[in-house]
């Protein structure tokens, strides 16, 4: 019998036992040269005993043919040459299954066929059968149900610590808040003209000397006004402060938040101390020696009237 298979441009034809041809079919007739791959030489004997020792002949599970004496290979120079191997394929019939060049001008056709299912090294070794898979539960299903409630009540723990914390922290902010509070003024601070008591009335006599002092000194008293200014300072307790808003979308984000309320509450109260350490070094500071009063223009004039 002949068998053809046909990839792409050419056309195999295996006639067993004779020969193996190649050639290009177009409206089903030969175009071009026909070129022999091979005419049969030998095939592989099973009843030898050194081919039968052969383990790698029969681990590879096929017979085999040898074709040589073909065409002139234009590469190589030399006859074209071909194997044929003959696999078991049972409930099918024969044809081929592929064919190879694994080198110029040398070929290998696989060939499919129910004949040699017999022989038993030729026979496809029998499938393994699979295997049953047993699905052991790691819980029984009391145990499983013990297993959520106790992630259940951890839960819940955890949820009532951070609550806790957080009225803690909320509670130890509204009384850092209510502590500061307007710095008042120092006793043996002098009033204000206007703030006397109601039953001090003025002496007529000590304001017509507070007048004529004043008059004395107002050409001097200018030049020292800009260097007795002080700036008016803020007081601590009216600060204006900024609301920042956070987003709490699970615990993981609310440990955080309870955390940056620790860490800027931290940097408050650092910042609050260092302002009170700068206050209480300027308050200690000695003041300015004052300077030699000069007499009024009246005092300096008299010694010269006193000589004339």
């Amino acid at each position: 019998p002949c068998f053809f298979q046909t990839k792409d441009w050419w056309t195999y034809e295996f006639c067993y036992g004779k020969h193996i041809q190649q050639y290009h079919v177009e409206e089903s007739e030969i175009k071009g040269d026909v070129l022999f791959l091979g005419y049969y030489q030998s095939a592989f004997d099973w009843d030898d005993e050194t081919a039968k020792a052969s383990k790698q002949h029969r681990l590879k599970r096929y017979h085999s043919q040898s074709y040589v004496n073909g065409s002139q290979c234009d590469l190589t120079g030399r006859a074209r040459e071909a194997e044929v191997r003959f696999l078991c394929e049972e409930g099918a019939g024969d044809y081929i299954a592929r064919v190879d060049e694994p080198q110029s001008c040398s070929y290998v056709l696989t060939v499919h066929t129910t004949r040699i299912c017999h022989h038993p090294f030729l026979r496809p070794p029998a499938g393994a059968a699979p295997q049953p898979i047993l699905c052991q539960p790691a819980l029984s299903p009391a145990q499983y149900v013990e297993y959520v409630r106790a992630q259940v009540s951890d839960t819940k723990r955890k949820v009532e610590e951070i609550s806790e914390e957080l009225k803690t922290l909320d509670t130890r902010l509204w009384s850092e808040r209510e502590a500061e509070t307007p710095t008042q003024p120092a006793a043996g601070t002098p009033a204000a003209p206007g703030d006397a008591a109601p039953g001090d009335e003025p002496d007529p006599a000590n304001d017509a000397a507070f007048w004529e002092r004043v008059r004395e000194v107002t050409g001097k008293a200018g030049g020292q006004q800009d260097s007795a200014r002080v700036s008016p300072q803020r007081p601590r307790g009216h600060t204006r402060k900024k609301i920042h808003f956070k987003v709490i979308r699970s615990p993981g984000d609310l440990l955080q938040f309870i955390e940056e309320l620790k860490e800027s509450t931290k940097k408050a109260k650092e910042k609050a101390s260092e302002e009170e350490e700068e206050e209480e070094a300027a308050a200690k500071a000695p003041p300015a020696p004052p300077g030699p009063e000069e007499p009024p223009a009246g005092e300096r004039e008299r010694p010269e009237e006193e000589e004339e």
